[in-house]
């Protein structure tokens, strides 16, 4: 009998027991009285003509780095500005917010909330106090997550891997809810939103800057080996698929530098190298501790992959997850 058989008939037996609970999520209903440090100053980088990213100070939270460690981006436009991502705290949104006053006096019109983790939405706060009308996008399960329980727990985890520097931050959700596929324009730049399902998230939106051909890919593609718990490989190799399809000269990712589409296709090949190999392996009935040395031994792993911060640590989480994944499509 084949290991996928043998699952089958275990998980026949055991389905139904287990139960699920949530918490009522906790909502900060005035300012703090104390407040973390500012966060010093990291220089936007141009990409293109409107577009701007800000590096981050390192790949993973620390009390350091005060919790900056994916890039904000911003679009400059004749009538405002549009925001891509607010940062892990209001000390990292008022940073960005300086940031952008040292290229435009336009103010910030809209912000995008690419998906739930905190480092994408936390810093929200930060630019509701300096226009208390702005526009905070997001999908509509980034906000059914960010409600379940999701904003708590971002904001607690922000809290403790930056040893409590982001104090004062209150829990400020998105304010307007898309599923995809909506187009507007700022100040004579259009933009597209694309959701391709569940890819880093259920809850990923990518924005797509059509005058520069400039793409903001969120967390679905990153140089960084970090959180896939809430992902799907094979969501990420058919939504990398799609976009590296797509006319688009410049990729802009919240983890790692901007590139061209070499950027996706490698971040499509991660992801298959591991599914596919897990997928095989898991026929021949190893464990995932077994797996794990031989897909590190892989050409494209010890060449490409293994560059990336996180590799070692974080790369026994992505097989376990990518077990899951092949288990659970057995039922597709």
């Amino acid at each position: 009998m084949k290991r996928r058989d043998l699952f089958k008939s275990a998980f026949a037996v055991g389905a139904g027991l287990v139960g699920a609970s949530a918490l009522r999520p906790l909502y900060a209903s005035e300012l703090m009285e104390f407040k973390g440090p500012d966060v010093p100053d990291v220089d936007a980088v141009k990409v293109t003509e409107h577009c701007y990213t800000i590096p981050a100070m390192g790949p993973h939270p620390t009390p350091d780095n005060f919790g900056m460690f994916s890039n904000p981006g911003f679009v400059v436009t004749d009538a405002g500005v549009v925001v891509v991502d607010s940062g892990s705290s209001v000390q990292i949104g008022e940073m960005v917010l300086r940031q952008i006053k040292k290229i435009t006096d336009k103010p910030v019109v809209k912000v995008i909330n690419s998906h739930f983790h905190g480092d994408h939405w936390l810093g929200n706060h930060a630019f509701v106090n300096a226009n208390p009308d702005v526009e905070i996008i997001a999908h509509t399960k980034c906000v059914e997550n960010l409600k379940g329980g999701q904003d708590k727990f971002w904001f607690d985890f922000m809290q403790t891997t930056t040893n409590n520097k982001i104090t004062g931050t209150v829990i400020t959700m998105p304010n307007k809810t898309v599923e995809g596929g909506e187009e507007f324009e700022v100040g004579g730049v259009k933009f597209k939103l694309h959701h391709f399902g569940q890819v880093h998230t259920v809850s990923d939106i990518a924005v797509e800057v059509v005058n520069d051909k400039v793409f903001y890919t969120g967390d679905m593609v990153m140089r960084r080996v970090a959180n896939m718990e809430d992902g799907s490989f094979r969501g990420s190799i058919d939504a990398l698929g799609k976009i590296a399809a797509m006319d688009v000269n410049t990729f802009i990712p919240m983890h790692g530098t901007p590139d061209d589409v070499k950027l996706i296709n490698e971040g499509k090949e991660f992801m298959e190298t591991i599914y596919t190999n897990v997928a095989e392996m898991y026929d021949q009935g190893l464990s995932d501790f077994e797996m794990k040395p031989k897909i590190m031994a892989l050409p494209f792993m010890q060449n490409v992959a293994s560059q990336w911060p996180g590799y070692d640590d974080t790369l026994g989480k992505f097989i376990v997850v990518a077990i899951k994944e092949f288990e659970q499509s057995l039922f597709a």
